[in-house]
Order: structure tokens, then sequence, then C-alpha cells
């Protein structure tokens, strides 16, 4: 199962949003632009047990305006289904719809209420059945009203915050993974080839069902505890509640019977606890560090991954956290895998969870004057595409989706060298969200441009007129790849290209002299190209090559999205 779209309205920084999510959902934007508000959206009202009024504050309300009407709607694939008697075809529900309004008129006016509705995929309610099915009867029918218990619980929605409370996430947390492992171990649990070697009466062994001993050490344990006391209690409940309900304590007691009884298998799983033992000391591993309950709430997560779970929605901001890079690394590989049959919406700002091959899983939030809104690629993504990407997979890359303006470039020489050219101008790239991405080569530059564009982000693209990527037999070829490149730009200024007369190299010797040139080679013979170019942009002393500083005052303006404000 997965949320195949999201609708909100007036929810936070969200004005109004319509937005389709794949089955892996990297959410990727600046601070405050709205990413947790996508998510707390999904959480109000999927992750607890029930949904009211009171889970909604004023400050939910976009602007805090008493006027505006609050929406989250979620439609799901495959739809859920609901029978309201048994023995009648179920309904199919698309689609989940919470809606807080105010009361228009009478006593009430001005307070708030919850509307909670299940739609089919015509957006209607689902008709069901006025009563029971009866022989000979003609059955009445009456839209649904409300969500049923019976429909959320469908929903296997499981959030993880960016506060990593281990509470949240042990078994007797209702949305928690640890509470679903359980439930599978619970099941295999009572199978009948579940068995204990259990000792007999003359020293032989047995094989016992794990149930069935269980429940005789809980009976056991019953009667240790049944001390005086408990009995007379137990005794008092069942007394008082015979005579409430119209019984003779005396002489009818045997017609209704009340009675304490222990745990159940999964009550058993529920109630426990997760402890670390140091040495002699030991505790509950609620108590410890931030840093360590990240890593055990990650260590289920993968648990969660090894048992092959399927089905689940699993909300995670920002799982990056605590985490050094090989470990980033490491978990962004689990999430892949957990979302081969699982959903899996997250948000990041880290390179190591994003991919540009995934491009169409990655969705850009940004904040403006109309609220939050979020973009999608609206490029193509076929098994050729992708995998050309792939060759060219480098995590450095992956920045580009974090990028408020991007340029780019052949390769490291370019790289290298504009940043110390940057500085020199007193620009700070860092500051203003811009990055600089080597696309491995001139023949990559256009796809890369495309993937940018597709999100709408401010692109810029200098390349050199003769590139290496071309032998000397292709140079027609190289021209009407250049033509193609020029092209790439657009007349608002949102893509702007830039052509070198020759390779970087050249281009410089052409802007500062062969001699000086090669001057300043001899300060560097044991470096390679890209060094040794950095070193000389850094060199107060050389002047910066046109077009660079045009380049570069380009990159570090202050960026909106093509086609302006959003």
């Amino acid at each position: 199962m997965r949320i195949t779209r999201l609708q909100i309205e007036n929810f936070r920084s969200i004005k109004q949003l319509d937005i389709e999510l794949p089955q892996i959902c990297a959410l990727v934007g600046p601070n405050n632009s709205g990413k947790s508000n996508l998510l707390l959206a999904m959480q109000r009202v999927l992750g607890r047990d029930w949904v009211r009024v009171s889970s909604f504050s004023e400050d939910d309300i976009c602007n805090r305006d008493p006027s505006l009407d609050m929406k989250i709607a979620l439609s799901f694939a495959p739809p859920l289904q609901y029978a309201k008697f048994k023995g009648v075809a179920p309904v199919a529900i698309s689609t989940l719809a919470f809606e807080c309004k105010r009361y228009k008129i009478g006593s009430r006016k001005g307070e708030r209420r919850l509307e909670q509705t299940c739609l089919s995929a015509r957006g209607e309610a689902p008709m069901v059945p006025r009563s029971a099915p009866k022989k000979n009867v003609q059955a009445r029918f009456e839209p649904l009203i409300g969500i049923p218990s019976e429909v959320r619980d469908q929903v296997p929605f499981i959030y993880i915050g960016t506060n990593r409370s281990l509470r949240d996430h042990l078994p007797g947390a209702r949305y928690s993974l640890l509470r679903q492992l359980l439930e599978d171990v619970d099941r295999d649990l009572h199978t009948p080839d579940q068995t204990v070697k259990v000792q007999q009466v003359d020293g032989s062994e047995a094989d016992e069902p794990r149930i069935d001993r269980f429940r005789s050490l809980m009976d056991q344990a019953m009667d240790i505890l049944r001390t005086e006391d408990f009995a007379r209690l137990e005794a008092s409940i069942k007394r008082n509640a015979l005579r409430q309900l119209g019984f003779d304590p005396d002489t009818e007691a045997e017609k209704l019977d009340f009675f304490f009884a222990p745990f159940d298998t999964m009550d058993f799983y529920k109630s426990l606890d997760l402890r670390v033992r140091e040495g002699d000391f030991e505790i509950s591993a609620t108590e410890l560090g931030e840093g360590i309950q990240n890593a055990l709430v990650l260590a289920i997560l993968q648990a969660f991954e090894e048992r092959r779970k399927q089905g689940a929605i699993l909300v995670i901001e920002e799982p990056e956290m605590f985490l050094h890079p090989q470990m980033q690394r490491s978990l962004a590989k689990t999430l892949t895998e957990v979302g081969a049959t699982n959903q899996v919406i997250y948000t990041t700002h880290s390179p190591h969870f994003v991919s540009i091959p995934d491009y169409e899983n990655v969705r850009l939030v940004r904040k403006g004057d109309a609220g939050t809104t979020v973009r999608r690629s609206d490029l193509p993504s076929d098994t050729a595409r992708r995998e050309k990407l792939r060759k060219e997979l480098d995590p450095e890359r992956n920045e580009l989706f974090f990028a408020s303006r991007l340029l780019l470039v052949e390769g490291d020489t370019e790289k290298l060298a504009l940043p110390e050219y940057a500085r020199r101008l007193g620009l700070d790239l860092d500051r203003e969200g811009a990055t600089i991405v080597e696309v491995g080569g001139k023949r990559n530059l256009p796809e890369f441009a495309k993937i940018a564009t597709s999100f709408q982000i401010p692109t810029g693209v200098i390349y050199d007129r003769h590139s290496s990527d071309f032998q000397d037999n292709s140079k027609d070829d190289e021209s009407v790849f250049n033509s193609e490149l020029a092209k790439l730009a657009r007349s608002d200024g949102s893509v702007r290209v830039w052509e070198l007369c020759e390779k970087y190299e050249d281009h410089l010797r052409k802007a500062i002299g062969e001699q000086r040139y090669q001057q300043e080679c001899q300060k560097y013979p044991s470096v390679s190209k890209p060094i040794r170019a950095r070193l000389m942009a850094a060199d107060a002393a050389l002047a910066i090559p046109e077009p660079f500083g045009d380049v570069l005052h380009w990159l570090a303006a202050k960026a909106e999205p093509m086609g302006g404000k959003k």
C-alpha cells in the first residue's frame, strides 16, 4: 500500500498543494521551506488512534487566519476496503479526507469542527447498506459517514520524527516498527511447529507447543499473584457486577463469571522494554542519550528491512541525523531496499539520500509568496536515461538538487578554479546556496541541464569550444553539439550558457598571454592541471579572465525559480 496523492489546504506554511508521491520520495529544500509540514500533515491524520478537532490548533491554520478552513486528503493504492456488515461486498475507498472547519451559525458559531470523509475514486462518499442484509428484504443504501476505525486500521503508517525518542518506537506504541515486527513474531509463535523441550515427571524430555507452555507458565504466575487481598478484590468486583446486571450473586454466580486473566502473548510482547547492560550496570535504553537512541531506532528500521516486511508507509524526518557519511550511505541503501516493498517518504539535507539517476523520486520544496510549493521533474524517465546517468553516479553531483542556482562545468579544472575567482570577487557561493557541479565531460552537459531545468533550478552551463571528448575527426559533430548547447539558453535568464574559446588552459593562456602563462606553469611544476588551475586562479596578481566574472556574478545572484516567483 502507498499514498499516491497528497492534497493540503491552509495547513501551516501550505496554502494549497496537490502532489503525487512515488514509492520512494525524497523531499529536498532549505530550512523553513515546509518539508516537515508535509510530513506533519500526514502524521496528524494517520499516525494516531483517533483524530479529533483537538488534534489541531490555531497554529496549524495557515497564517493563523480564523476565516480559513483546513483540509488534508490522502489517496491510496490499492484502495482501502470496507464492509459495514458481514456478508456484503466491501466498497472501495480511494481517499481519506479531513477538513477542519468552523460552525457558521448557531450557539457554536466560530468553533472548529472536524469532518472526516471516505471518498471513492470518483470523489464521492461510497454507498453502504443501512442495515444488515435480510432474506427477501430489499437492501437500502446510504452514504458512508465518517471514517470507520476498520478503515484507518488498514493504513500501516509509521512516523519517525527528528525527536528520535526510542519510547515512540517500542512495541507499546501502536504505530511503531517494533510493534509490527513483534506482531509477526507473535503470529509465528502460535504455529504448531513452534515447540519447546519440557522435562517430564520421569526425567525425560518432550516437545510442547510454545503457546501451551506460555499459558501454563502464566497460570503459574497468576497463582503466585493471587494473594488473599487479590482474591477478595476479584470476588468483590464479580459480586457487585452480578447485582448490577440483575443476578443474585449467592445463587446465580455460575451463570456469569468475571475474573482476572494474565497477558496473552502479544500483550506480553507489547510490554517489553529495550534495555542495555554494560558490565554490572543495566538501564532502559530510553534513558540514554539522543545519539544512542537514534542508532537503536535506525537499527530497528534495518531489522524491518531484513525481515522483508511489506506494505507499510514509512515517513522519516532527516534520516541522516547523528550519522557519519559512511553510515549515511549505508542507511540510504537500507531505505532503498525497504522502498522495494514499502513506501518510504523522507526529508533530507544530505546528498547521500538523493540520486541523479533516480531524479523522479525527488521533490523540491520551496517557500515563497504563495507559501510552500513542491516541484517535481517533468522530464520523462526511462531505462536508457537512468543507466546513462548511473555511469556518472557521484554523491557530489547529487548536490544539484540542493542548489538555489547551479553551474554545470565539464570537469575538475573549472570546478576548482571558479570558486577561487569567486572568492577574489568577494562572492560567497555557499552562503547564496549556489553550487558548481562537474558532470564528467562535455557530452554529459545536456543531460544534467535537462534534469536541473526540469526542477526549475536556475542553471548555467559553461563549456569549451574544443573538448577532448571529441576527437579531431569528429569536429563537425562537435560544432553541431555546441549549437545544441547554445540553444539551452533562455531569454528570461533562468538558463545561461557561456562558451570558452578553447579548452580552459588555452582560454587562460590567451587571457594572460603566453609568456606569463608559461611563467605561472613553472611555479607549479609537479601538480595536476586542475590543481594548477586553482592555484593560478587564487593569485591576485593575475587578471580574472572573461567570462568568469559574468558567470560568477550570475551564479551568486539571488535566485527565483524559473518562470518567476512560484
